[in-house]
């Protein structure tokens, strides 16, 4: 490997790190009470579905037993989880688009290509996502038992011990089809929302004589896309998170389906799902405007050290 790939695939593994780091310390509290508010089975009709007085109330409950701190619970976790993998999803994502632009570049005869159709757009990150998420599923399934009040560690040692007394490796994996069924449409719906309405962005700026700063262009993208993203996978989102907190209840993708629906409706599928959507729109913001910052600010240390050099 060259030295250039060998230092661009390490800015997009740091970039990510940077941007994976931030918003899980940021955010942690969105995905805390998600996780208490979707562990509970209710018999959930339309005129109840949950919104905002099961937040208020989730976040009463957990104040009142750990206090403000008690929404960070999990954190740590979270951390494990979150920064290599996010590292993980940008690198896969770079090294994806890549082949598929090269991919692109043979089939149209076009060597001046420097966009990704559509469809290589969902490939792209449906795969990364998918890559990515099944490397650090084990620390998933730690972070939501963390998160959740069904159960009380005393450390992370004493987490892994307990999970694994569960299932053993099997029981670090529960869970994994719904999440491999949610994070690959959302990630490849995400990238193929996020491009187009970038696109869009600059191509309104431009038609109105307006500049727009590429920070502003990627987080207004960012957040569209991810709201989009978040409503059409959330189904997905509750299955998984009953799977691995209640594996006895709930023993496979469809029968978890099924039980959620005949116990508590097409609405039980729904619940956190304000908690979810403002997340993944906030964090989807934040990742990207963060992540693109960061190989922006290199590329432009590059070109000047290049200059420095010549002259």
């Amino acid at each position: 490997m060259s030295k250039d790939k060998s230092g661009g695939s390490i800015v997009h593994l740091g970039a990510g790190a940077l941007s994976g780091v931030t918003s899980c310390v940021l955010l942690q509290p969105f995905d805390l009470l998600k996780t208490r508010i979707q562990q509970t089975q209710t018999h959930t009709t339309a005129a109840a579905l949950p919104g905002k007085g099961s937040v208020l109330r989730a976040v009463r409950a957990v104040v009142a037993t750990d206090g403000v701190l008690g929404l960070w619970r999990g954190t740590v976790p979270s951390l494990i989880r979150n920064a290599p993998g996010t590292s993980l999803y940008f690198y896969f994502l770079n090294h994806t688009k890549q082949l598929c632009l090269n991919a692109e570049k043979r089939i149209y005869n076009d060597s001046l290509r420097t966009k990704l159709s559509a469809t290589s757009n969902m490939v792209v990150g449906a795969s990364s996502r998918a890559f990515a998420g099944f490397l650090l599923m084990p620390m998933t399934v730690l972070k939501v038992h963390y998160e959740s009040s069904l159960y009380k560690y005393a450390g992370i040692t004493d987490a892994l011990r307990e999970i694994w007394r569960m299932g053993g490796m099997r029981a670090f994996f529960i869970g994994a089809v719904p999440t491999a069924i949610r994070d690959a449409p959302y990630a490849g719906l995400y990238m193929l929302l996020y491009e187009a309405i970038k696109h869009k962005e600059r191509s309104i700026a431009e038609a109105r004589h307006l500049v727009l700063p590429e920070a502003t262009v990627t987080m207004v993208a960012g957040v569209m896309a991810g709201l989009a993203a978040s409503y059409m996978t959330q189904p997905f989102d509750m299955v998984k998170t009953r799977m691995q907190l209640r594996p006895a209840e709930y023993t496979s993708v469809t029968q978890a389906f099924t039980k959620i629906y005949m116990d508590e409706s097409f609405f039980g599928f729904f619940r956190g799902i304000s908690l979810r959507v403002l997340r993944k729109g906030i964090q989807a913001s934040l990742v990207f405007t963060l992540y693109e910052w960061v190989l922006r600010t290199n590329s432009q240390k590059r070109a000047s050290s290049s200059a420095t050099i010549k002259a």
